[in-house]
């Protein structure tokens, strides 16, 4: 055999070998390995829209910015922790088994056609591409897995996973229901419709002012008054002009004044037993002079200041589209009145 035989002969075979294991790795890559993920390449900084749906509740979260908002709450914030709960969910999830194709097992899986029990998930990336569909059907008999399929994969099988798979459908999960969140040691004073609570000097507590011979304060009461900022939330949301809040009448203030200088006021609306807020803040600061010669701490001062009027600002042009459903815990704060806040005094 000639030189130039040789060499097409030992192309072939280098050819006929790469083939070969390119189409061993590849075989060897697509062969299904117990403990795998389901999504092992989803690159979570591109999902700009993830939509859940099980049965008639549907839940729609939208990238705006560097937040989630929460569609069917005409895009009210979601938290961080209720998207990043999704997402963690999501790519941990590992598969024991493939369990096979076919219409057939899809529809005793309870994955196509879907039931009133089964998830979808759907990502899609800011230009509306869908990056991953799935459904997520029963509940693998004497076992916490849940047999799945990815849609959005051509001939994808059926899986069953290694743990249980919950994601919430309900739209009201995702809300940031957190108003506002202020320790009851920034309260300075607290102005109600027929009360005033307040601190005699800057170094003591806010009390009851006015009290009558005879009688004392209730400080487990004026102390639920004092801590109406700390943690409040509401139940439900509604913009401003719903058909449902816009009619309300919101007859009962409550001024809440911090330490800083700032302040909220809490107005209240009732019908039937359901209570509802609108709030508002405000600050006293209407400019910052500032001079060559103006002291270093005094400038941090001034900065804080003009930061937390910025706070403020930023409260009011949100909060002002919408009314709050508050619960009953914290509506019973807002409704306390002067009588409610006096005890007789045993010692009077």
């Amino acid at each position: 055999m000639n030189t130039n035989a040789k060499l097409a002969t030992l192309a072939t075979v280098l050819l006929m070998a790469s083939v070969w294991a390119y189409a061993n790795s590849t075989s060897r890559g697509d062969r299904f390995q117990r403990g795998q993920l389901l999504l092992p390449n989803l690159i979570l900084d591109e999902v700009a829209t993830i939509k859940i749906v099980k049965g008639d509740e549907v839940t729609t979260l939208e990238k705006r910015g560097e937040a989630f908002t929460v569609s069917e709450a005409h895009d009210y914030p979601a938290t961080n922790e209720s998207v990043n709960r999704v997402f963690r969910d999501l790519v941990r999830i590992e598969l024991e088994k493939e369990v096979g194709r076919g219409a057939d097992l899809a529809a005793d899986l309870e994955i196509d056609p879907p039931t009133d029990d089964t998830v979808e998930v759907t990502l899609m990336n800011s230009t509306a591409q869908e990056m991953v569909n799935l459904r997520i059907g029963t509940s693998v008999p004497d076992a916490s897995g849940r047999y799945i399929q990815r849609l959005d994969v051509d001939d994808a099988p059926i899986y069953v996973t290694t743990g249980g798979v919950f994601l919430s459908t309900d739209s009201s999960a995702y809300l940031k229901k957190e108003i506002v969140d202020h320790s009851q040691a920034d309260v300075r004073r607290v102005q109600g419709p027929d009360f005033e609570i307040a601190a005699e000097d800057p170094e003591s507590s806010p009390r009851l002012q006015n009290v009558p011979a005879g009688q004392k304060e209730k400080t487990i009461e004026t102390n639920k008054v004092k801590s109406i900022l700390t943690r409040l939330s509401f139940d439900t949301v509604f913009l401003a002009d719903d058909v449902e809040v816009s009619d309300l009448r919101f007859d009962r203030d409550l001024r809440v004044d911090l330490q800083d200088g700032s302040s909220y006021v809490l107005s209240v609306a009732t019908r039937d037993d359901r209570s509802f807020l609108r709030i508002r803040g405000a600050h006293g600061l209407d400019r910052v002079e500032i001079a060559l010669d103006t002291p270093e701490e005094e400038l941090r001062e001034k900065a804080d200041q003009l930061g937390r009027a910025d706070e403020i600002k930023e409260f009011n042009a949100f909060h002002a589209s919408w009314v709050y459903e508050l619960s009953s815990f914290a509506a019973d704060k807002l409704k306390l009145t002067r009588a409610d806040l006096l005890e007789d005094d045993a010692d009077g």
